[in-house]
């Protein structure tokens, strides 16, 4: 773990502003297809001028969280950064979220806080010395509101494999999600994937292979639940270098 005193590295790099709470939708320190190993860089700064304490929350892949939440001290105007966040600092393997919850003292929620958060998934690329990676935006719970989302923009062919992840963020009730995938070749019939997930976890899987050029993604919840209690992404990986993009899934109304 590395400290940040420096606020001009920062500002160079694209973050989300100050939120109650702060959700990285997926994190990892996991080996992948192909000689990949994925870790997470993750960065978090701290834009006030007193000591913040931050409670980590990681929500595992296909399990609800469990155990304390750990906590770190962020001196003011500093920042903790680590190339492998979920090894070295929550001293986890696996896949996973991460919700940050900014605290007092006493442990309850701190309202006053600011923090600055990015976060990228990167792997070694095989075969060379240097990495390949893909962002994913911080999402600010209090903002989320999804009843009915889509995402856009991944592929799926003999170059591409997609994965879509889903983070369930309701405490106390596990949550059906259906992920039904489209595409433009009318060769193909559309394919549904089903999620269960406990509380507070996430899941991501690899979609069914399939031949598109203009693949679509819709995933909605088989029993209305509260809208600001779940987000879904998606994420496209090259099959030989393991170069990658995202994107997390918005609303779009249907008739």
């Amino acid at each position: 773990m590395r400290r940040l005193c420096s606020l001009t590295l920062l500002l160079l790099i694209a973050a989300v502003p100050a939120a109650a709470q702060y959700l990285i939708p997926v994190a990892g320190n996991i080996s992948g297809a192909n000689g990949t190993f994925f870790k997470s860089d993750i960065t978090i700064f701290n834009d006030r001028g007193s000591p913040q304490n931050v409670a980590i929350h990681w929500l595992p892949q296909g399990a609800s969280e469990s155990g304390t939440a750990p906590i770190i001290t962020i001196n003011a105007f500093a920042g903790v950064i680590s190339e492998d966040f979920v090894g070295q600092i929550l001293h986890r393997d696996g896949l996973g979220a991460i919700l940050l919850n900014p605290v007092k003292a006493d442990g309850t929620f701190d309202p006053n806080s600011a923090l600055v958060v990015t976060s990228r998934v990167w792997t070694p690329e095989p075969g060379t010395t240097g990495t390949t990676s893909q962002s994913l935006p911080v999402v600010q719970p209090n903002s989320i509101f999804n009843t009915n989302t889509f995402i856009f923009g991944q592929r799926i062919d003999s170059r591409y494999r997609t994965n879509v992840g889903i983070v369930n963020l309701d405490p106390n009730n596990e949550q059906r999600f259906d992920v039904v995938q489209n595409t433009d070749d009318p060769t193909f019939a559309p394919v549904t994937t089903s999620f269960v997930l406990p509380p507070l976890s996430m899941q991501q899987l690899k979609l069914p292979d399939m031949k598109s050029t203009a693949l679509q993604i819709r995933v909605f919840p088989r029993v209305p639940t509260d809208p600001r209690n779940w987000v879904a992404y998606g994420s496209t990986v090259d099959n030989v270098t393991g170069d990658a993009w995202s994107s997390l899934a918005f609303n779009i109304t249907v008739p």
